[in-house]
């Protein structure tokens, strides 16, 4: 496959997470121009941030005059699950360059992880032509979005706009069921919520995102590596 047909292949795949990040990000300029926060701000938030959760968070927590060691903390901890998805894709760019290492890095996204990775268990290679060419479309969109909800300003009611913030985390699980169901990813995901919606039931607030994670990835492992245990004995 050469260099072009990886960049349509990429644009093909990337095409449902731009469509879906776009009225996502427009919810979220519309929210943070409601919130009182400047466009310059607000585009800024999209381009250096780029992380729907943690702007979304931003917002709210600032709405509620969140002190900004808070608001720095809990965005942390919120992505802190993204040294889980590098850790996974890392071993597949080793020959790429460091500039192409830090730019994959910066466009990796819960939804691009979650294609890309359908991908790799399909048994293709990572090359940089297809994964850039995914996470920069995806990029542009969610700018794009952004501005066009900062536009649209206090045209949308409030009520609104918290219905369709649900529309981020609902599309991440439409991604994650749409990929391969076994024992092990099973295990996980029951896993990670529980531990998730534990946490927050006790207050931990965010950092049950992180346990979640830690907690689901490892005992993932543990039955994935029990049946192939299992498998071998027999």
């Amino acid at each position: 496959m050469n260099r072009q047909d990886r960049i349509s292949m990429a644009l093909k795949d990337a095409l449902p997470i731009v469509i879906a990040y776009f009225p996502i990000s427009v919810t979220f300029g519309v929210l943070a121009a409601a919130s009182g926060f400047s466009s310059l701000y607000t585009i800024l938030g999209s381009v250096w941030i780029y992380s729907g959760g943690a702007q979304f968070m931003l917002v709210g927590m600032v709405g509620y005059a969140a002190v900004p060691a808070a608001v720095i903390t809990t965005i942390l901890l919120v992505n802190l699950r993204h040294i889980l998805y590098g850790a996974t894709l890392g071993p597949h760019m080793k020959t790429w360059s460091e500039p192409l290492k830090w730019a994959a890095a910066f466009g990796l996204t819960d939804e691009v992880y979650a294609v890309v990775s359908s991908r790799l268990k399909s048994g293709e290679r990572l090359m940089p032509a297809y994964y850039l060419t995914f996470a920069f479309a995806a990029y542009v969109s969610w700018i794009a979005g952004t501005i066009v909800g900062i536009g649209l300003g206090g045209l949308v009611p409030p009520e609104l706009s918290d219905i369709l913030a649900f529309a981020l985390p609902a599309m991440f699980i439409a991604l994650l069921f749409g990929g391969e169901i076994n024992l092990p990813t099973l295990a996980s995901a029951t896993t990670g919520a529980v531990l998730a919606i534990t946490a927050g039931l006790i207050g931990l607030g965010s950092a049950g995102i992180v346990l979640g994670g830690l907690g689901g990835a490892t005992v993932g492992l543990v039955v994935k590596n029990y049946q192939n245990r299992k498998q071998r004995s027999i």
